[in-house]
Order: C-alpha cells, then structure tokens, then sequence
C-alpha cells in the first residue's frame, strides 16, 4: 500500500512540478509580451475563484499524506519534516476558513508566509539529503535528516512532496491575490 501510495504522490508531484515550470515560463514570457499576459489573465480567469479551494485540498491531501506515512507507514518524522508540518498543518484550517468566507485577500495574506517558509524548509531538506555531509548535529538526533524514506521516479522524496505542495499552494495563492486586488481595484 505504501508504495502504491508514494508512486501516486510522486506522479501528481510531477504533473504540478511541471504545471508551475509552464506558469512560471509563462510568467517570464509575460514580462515582455502582452499576448502572454493575456494567457496569464487567461489562467486566472479559468480558476474562476476555486484558487483558494484548491490550496485548501492539496494542504489536506499533504497533512493526510503525512499523517499516513508516520502513523500507518511507521516513518518516524525527522526534524526538518517536523518544521515542515509546522508550516503545513495550518494551512488546512487557515485555507477552508478563507475559502468559505470567500476570503481571497486573507488566505494569500496569512497563507503566504506559512508556504514560503515551508519551501524554504523543505528546499533545504532536500539539500540536506543530497549532501549528508552538510547535516547539523541537530539534524542527527533521532532519525537523520540526510535519510529517505521513499525516492520515487529517481528523486521524488518526502521533501519533494511537500515543496511541490508549497509551491502549488503558493501559485493558487498568488493568483487568488491578484484576483482580489483586481476585484478592488475596480469597485474602488
């Protein structure tokens, strides 16, 4: 069950790796090309405020996963994945209170720091597995930060998981911000 499960988080985690590589490429193309700026708003338009919805089920699908691999898988957490969670957990509440609300404005302002610091966290994780040698003394207590649990399609980790999730969430986050400072900006 578990490998069957991590096969599936890795494949998802590919399809949004390279959902945000295409946005990202569109975004830089958009600096300079107002036909691509049409498809950004094009993108935007398309989510027609479910962004926050889907930052919502993709927080749950990480805290679910997470909760599966060290409560039913056994994988007992190090301390970077503890800070990870730290910066994931509430996201879930967060998000589905905003998103009921209908508040784009207050889940991009209180969701934003808590995914940034997560990618922050887990791109350092991620360095930390692939140069062991560069572990902290801290990072050695318990189960090392350097060890992988899962590695899927030759890279896809547990850090992986979560920067993808992150930078996911960041994105959905982002565009129900500018959706919102379009909003006001036309009323006001």
């Amino acid at each position: 069950m578990t490998d069957t499960l991590s096969l599936i988080f890795a494949a998802g985690a590919v399809v949004i790796q390279a959902l945000l590589a295409l946005l990202a490429l569109l975004a830089l193309v958009s600096i300079f090309s107002t036909r691509a700026r049409g498809l950004l708003v094009e993108v935007r338009e398309t989510l027609m405020g479910t962004e926050v919805w889907l930052a919502f089920g993709l927080a749950l699908i990480a805290t679910a996963g997470s909760l599966y691999y060290s409560e039913s898988a056994d994988f007992t957490p190090c301390r970077l994945c503890w800070f990870q969670r730290i910066a994931m957990y509430p996201l879930v509440p967060l998000l589905l209170i905003a998103a009921l609300r209908r508040d784009s404005r207050g889940a991009a302002l209180y969701g934003l720091p808590l995914s940034a610091i997560g990618m922050g966290v887990a791109a350092y994780h991620i360095y930390i597995e692939n140069n062991p040698e560069a572990e902290s003394v801290g990072c050695k207590v318990g189960v090392p930060c350097s060890f992988k649990w899962i590695e899927e399609l030759g890279y896809v980790t547990l850090p992986t998981l979560a920067i993808s999730a992150f930078a996911a969430i960041t994105a959905l986050l982002l565009f129900a911000l500018s959706r919102s400072t379009k909003r006001n900006s036309a009323s006001g």
